[in-house]
């Protein structure tokens, strides 16, 4: 069985699949050809060859839908979504038609429609796993997690046995862990490495894991093994930078804080992770640089500010961090923690 065979899965599915691309007729020849060259990545001449059915059957729901998704594909979301309505249109009851409708409207932005196009596929065809993966995504973007979760255990109980598919067990632990099912996660994100060994996302999450539990040492080791399968990876490395500097490895965090800057200088918080680090390790002419620039760009940011003035400290421009922690108290609400901590250090500084 094609790929695109097991796209429709069960007997309704294949049946409606080899009525559509079989028989002798000139449209089905130019199918089978466009399946042999999307087999083949092979996706122009695929689309010539869908064009070439269309011309012969305006109507023919498998290459209005093939060539609808082909398009999708290659970012031709407009001219894709036009020749998906027109397959649903022809073909209400093809479900393989209702689930690549519902991928226009998701890149569309349209979530809400693409979710009535998954459920119609699924309902019409109820052994076709994927429309319940992609109802799934929809859902959760809807802010309906409970329902996505139990779509995506749809999915994976109609999904042909062998199927590896390392994202959806991903996305499924993500919307778990947001549940508060931190164990079923960690189970579903090893899922997805036993299919895919080198998932950078479920390594960096089972980190996030293993922080959130105190678990400093087994975090950074996932979170290194995040960075072997993608060294630009930039969450995942200003995460090592926090569970080394949470160990007191406070050189090493401070490497992974200059990488993540030289990967995304815009990243406030890990410029600001490097400039706490540099002061803790009496760096304080580069701690003052990196603070001086980051209360610039946004100076009614009190953290920024009490950092600088504990950089300007340990430089002994007193002067300086009295200053700023004058406005330090003058930003913060009236009693919070920050402003009392600014308070006991302008006595020490007088």
């Amino acid at each position: 069985m094609s790929e695109i065979e097991r796209m429709t899965v069960g007997a309704e599915g294949v049946r409606l699949f080899r009525e559509l691309i079989g028989g002798a007729t000139l449209a089905s020849e130019y199918n089978r050809r466009a399946v042999d060259f999307q087999l083949r990545d092979m996706p122009q001449e695929a689309e010539a060859e869908y064009r070439r059915a269309l011309a012969a059957d305006p109507n023919n729901l498998y290459a209005l839908s093939n060539l609808g998704q082909l398009l999708l594909g290659g970012g031709e979301t407009e001219a894709a979504f036009e020749l998906l309505t027109r397959a649903v249109q022809a073909g209400p009851g093809y479900a393989l038609a209702r689930n690549n409708l519902g991928n226009a409207y998701m890149q569309l932005g349209r979530a809400e429609e693409a979710a009535s196009q998954y459920f119609a596929a699924a309902t019409l065809n109820h052994g076709y796993a994927l429309p319940h993966r992609n109802l799934a995504l929809a859902l959760h973007l809807l802010g309906r997690r409970d329902e996505a979760v139990a779509e995506y255990q749809t999915y994976f109980s109609l999904a042909p046995a062998g199927t590896k598919d390392a994202d959806a067990h991903f996305n499924l632990g993500v919307m778990l862990e947001e549940g508060g099912s931190a164990d079923e996660a960690v189970e579903e994100y090893g899922r997805a490495l036993a299919d895919d060994p080198r998932h950078a996302k479920a390594l960096n999450n089972l980190g996030l894991v293993h922080f959130s539990r105190g678990e400093a040492e087994a975090a950074a080791e996932f979170y290194r093994e995040a960075l072997e399968a993608d060294e630009r990876f930039v969450l995942a490395r200003y995460n090592l930078g926090l569970a080394l500097a949470a160990r007191g490895e406070h050189a090493a965090a401070a490497v992974e804080f200059e990488r993540v800057t030289a990967l995304a200088p815009d990243n406030v918080q890990a410029a600001s992770n490097l400039g706490v680090l540099y002061t803790t390790m009496g760096r304080y002419d580069e701690a003052v640089e990196i603070f001086e620039r980051l209360v610039a760009e946004e100076p009614t940011q009190p953290t920024l500010r009490f950092n600088l003035a504990m950089a300007y400290q340990g430089k002994s421009m007193r002067g300086k961090a009295e200053a700023e922690l004058r406005e330090v108290i003058e930003l913060e609400p009236q009693g919070s923690p920050r402003a009392e901590r600014a308070r006991r250090e302008m006595a020490s500084v007088s």
